[in-house]
């Protein structure tokens, strides 16, 4: 007597279809990401909801959003999806020797921060080759994204599958032959000199210059000079004798005056100015028990760390 079984899995295709269409919320992005033709990301989704028997996604005049149950459906979805990427990949690489992960780390912690430590990591896993990617804002994971993200937040118990690895303390840098003549005195004196400034974080002048005047009433406005996207550009601005910049303390160690040759940039009176914000590791819940993923995640927090 045959037997038969009956399947309660929906297609896979439909749902990698559904993954990235609910990510991007547009069918036609959609489309690009997975190379098929819009028609072909339309079709899956309908199958998709066909066999669910519930609409995924509400059709308006803006654009795509997703249902109450396209919403309920996505975290599962995206999971499993990353699931079955991550073990494919250990399969594959089971054979070898060689393990490859993709870290995603914020451009300036990776230009100023782990690239001269490379060499460091490499002897503590002769193995492992990373795949090296930048961002920047909050990450979410998704297949085929990264293994490791590292991110400089607001500091908060709120952001998922996340360790703090330290606080950003920043400093304002400057180069030695702006103030060879004209000594920095006391914080007001910061004032006295051009600011470089951050475009995505604008206020951070304001609020630095407020904690360390005790929100006394100022003398003279800030001058604000060229505002830069990124610490690296900032610090190589200052480094051209541009003005004052504010770098995070463990990415301006290594450019602040020690009395090394070359080295061209001072802390003035060791100001510092805690920002608020923090540098989190995140990696998503399936990849915890990876053994390599651990040890390397174990790397970065003795390392960066404080």
């Amino acid at each position: 007597m045959g037997c038969s079984v009956s399947s309660n899995l929906p297609p896979l295709n439909a749902l990698k279809v559904f993954e990235v269409s609910a990510r991007k919320l547009s069918f036609s992005a959609a489309a690009t990401e997975l190379c098929v033709t819009q028609g072909a990301v339309s079709k899956q989704i309908k199958i998709l909801e066909a066999y669910l028997q519930l609409s995924l996604f509400d059709r308006t005049s803006k654009g795509l959003r997703l249902t109450e149950a396209g919403n309920f459906y996505l975290p599962t979805v995206m999971a499993a999806l990353e699931q079955i990427h991550s073990s494919t990949v250990s399969l594959q690489q089971s054979n070898s020797s060689t393990r490859y992960l993709t870290i995603n780390v914020s451009p300036s912690l990776s230009n100023l921060w782990l690239i001269p430590r490379l060499n460091k990591l490499s002897h503590a896993f002769p193995s492992l080759r990373l795949n090296i990617v930048s961002g920047d804002g909050a990450y979410q994971f998704h297949q085929a994204s990264a293994d490791i993200a590292i991110r400089c937040l607001p500091i908060s118990l709120n952001h998922q599958n996340s360790i703090l690895l330290r606080e950003e303390i920043l400093l304002p840098v400057i180069h030695n032959n702006l103030i060879a003549d004209s000594p920095i005195q006391g914080a007001k004196d910061l004032l006295r000199y051009q600011l470089i400034g951050s475009t995505t974080r604008p206020q951070l002048w304001q609020q630095c210059l407020s904690s360390l005047l005790n929100n006394e009433n100022w003398e003279s406005k800030p001058d604000f000079y060229h505002s830069f996207e990124h610490f690296f550009m900032s610090l190589e601005a200052a480094n051209q004798g541009q003005g004052l910049a504010l770098i995070p303390d463990f990415l301006a160690e290594s450019y602040i005056d020690s009395g090394n040759a070359g080295i061209n940039l001072s802390n003035p009176l060791g100001l510092s100015y805690v920002s608020g914000y923090g540098y989190y590791l995140l990696m998503p819940l399936y990849r915890h028990q990876d053994p390599v993923v651990k040890q390397v995640y174990q790397w970065f927090k003795d390392n960066l760390s404080r």
